[in-house]
């Protein structure tokens, strides 16, 4: 046997009990004064097709079960060892073989069962159509003469991508979204080697023009863009919920244990990964500079339950939403301050940003999941896929002062910065007469001042004429900066900065 029983730890992490409303515990979770727990027992029995209570026996005769989500088209993810469980009856035989290499063990007394097949590479892909030949598992569990055998049919190897967050990550492509991708999206969606499962179906949906409307947007325009550079099988994992804070996805201390990832997420953990994306915030927006310790935590927490080592997470910088005012150059104001906190937590090894405040609405859900799934890729494929060539977007790095100017420092732009404006799916059009709009400068005396932004290669020199002594800069530090923007030279947008990270109260010690 293989390591401990993935179904008890899963009975552990959602518990009975807990007093309060409106709140989760570690020992339960309660809505409205009422303890849910049941209802949370019934999801993690719909979404996980095994005993959710630890010591709970088969009561059905003797059958070969596989835990979710190892179903018929699945991906499996190529070049790790190879957990794979489920549950039979108490201490049957269990004989598994897939591709010419098998494992043997016996279920615990509960009738779970795990074993770990060696690594194996995918095929690589001829291209984005490539039809790639799906494989055959066959497990046999025999006890007392009895044998029960279960088959689960076209697997491939590939890379798979955890997708998770709240609505703008939930959202699904569907047929009457004119205008929230390009065109011809839809009619050529012929992608096998592409596939989604979600927590409840019954199967993975390989990606073709009939089934590519059920595919979440920012999800299926990140895995296309990945396939078609990496030329890999890319199996995406669904696991959004549209309002969810953050809090309900976390898995360790400080915080609760959120329900989200008792019911979602945790049957999950196991199933190989390459690597997961993160779009949310939108409930945390009143979080600000306090949702970086939360996203801190989700992306620790989520690899050590999975003890997979530093596994690549990628997150969506919220996009603007409302509008800002032209009266406040200091900014701060909206989502400026949670957008800081998504820059500070790059600070973690193996993660990368999407910057998409040029493709923001006035409402909650941008249109454009197009752009945001395209540069969550080119920020995987850069930094986990080693396509050095490709940029994402110019992020702050330093600033020196230099007389009554500032000169401010990026990365990812070799080619240069422009200015530049964008609209709906078309590439930024520069615009280099165009002043940089939400720019501005700090005065010694603390007071702020729209500013000027000369580009001098891949840097900025900012200033204002009535400001001799500037001491910092802030860009696109509000809640809907746009217009015209700054832009690298292959089109991907200057991340939002401030030279002095949230401000200078925080250095204080104050919040």
């Amino acid at each position: 046997m293989d390591g401990p029983s993935p179904f008890r730890a899963q009975a552990v992490s959602i518990g009975y009990g807990g007093k309060g409303a409106g709140r989760s515990t570690r020992n339960g979770i309660m809505r409205n004064g009422k303890d849910i727990n049941g209802l949370i027992l019934l999801a993690c029995m719909a979404l996980w097709p095994l005993p959710c209570q630890a010591e709970a026996p088969v009561k059905s005769a003797l059958q070969a079960r596989m835990g979710a989500p190892f179903l018929d088209n699945a991906v499996l993810q190529q070049q790790i060892p190879l957990a794979i469980w489920g549950a039979t009856e108490s201490e049957a035989k269990v004989s598994l073989v897939f591709m010419g290499k098998g494992k043997t063990t016996t279920a615990l007394k509960d009738g779970s069962w795990r074993v770990v097949l060696d690594a194996m590479p995918a095929e690589r892909l001829k291209s984005v159509n490539d039809t790639p030949d799906g494989a055959t598992m066959t497990v046999t569990c025999k006890k007392n003469g009895l044998e029960s055998v279960k088959t689960i049919r076209n697997l491939i190897l590939g890379d798979v991508w955890l997708c998770a967050g709240q609505s703008n990550m939930a959202g699904a492509i569907r047929t009457n979204r004119s205008g929230h991708f390009p065109e011809d999206t839809v009619e050529k969606a012929n992608y096998p080697a592409l596939r989604q499962f979600q927590p409840g179906d019954a199967a993975w949906v390989a990606c073709s023009p009939d089934t590519a409307p059920v595919f979440k947007r920012t999800a299926f325009f990140f895995a296309r863009r990945l396939q078609q550079d990496a030329l890999v099988p890319i199996g995406i994992i669904a696991t959004a919920v549209g309002g969810s804070n953050i809090d309900s996805w976390l898995n360790q201390e400080p915080y609760p244990i959120g329900a989200n990832y008792s019911t979602l997420v945790a049957p999950l953990v196991g199933y190989g990964l390459r690597g997961a994306i993160w779009y949310q915030g939108e409930s945390n927006e009143n979080d600000r500079r306090g949702y970086q310790p939360k996203l801190e935590s989700l992306i620790t927490g989520w690899r050590k339950a999975w003890n997979q080592g530093d596994f690549p997470v990628h997150f969506v910088q919220l996009p603007g939403i409302g509008s800002s005012s032209l009266e406040n150059p200091a900014g701060g104001d909206g989502r400026a301050e949670i957008r800081q906190a998504y820059f500070e937590a790059l600070a973690l090894k193996n993660t990368g940003m999407a910057v998409t405040i040029d493709v923001g609405a006035p409402g909650e859900h941008p249109p454009n999941k197009y752009d945001t799934g395209e540069r969550l890729a080119r920020s995987v494929l850069q930094k986990a896929y080693g396509f050095d060539d490709l940029t994402t977007s110019p992020l702050y790095t330093k600033h020196a002062i230099e007389g009554a100017a500032i000169r401010v420092s990026f990365d990812n732009a070799p080619g240069g910065l422009m200015v530049a404006r964008k609209e709906g799916f078309l590439p930024p059009v520069p615009t280099p007469d165009a002043a940089i709009q939400w720019l501005s400068i700090q005065s010694k005396d603390g007071a702020w001042h729209w500013a000027d932004g000369k580009i001098d290669g891949s840097e900025l020199i900012v200033s204002n004429k009535n400001v001799s002594e500037p001491i910092a800069v802030r860009y696109a530090y509000t809640q809907h900066p746009n217009g015209n923007l700054l832009y690298n030279k292959d089109g991907q947008p200057v991340g939002p900065f401030s030279t002095i990270g949230y401000g200078p109260e925080l250095e204080a010690g104050k919040k």
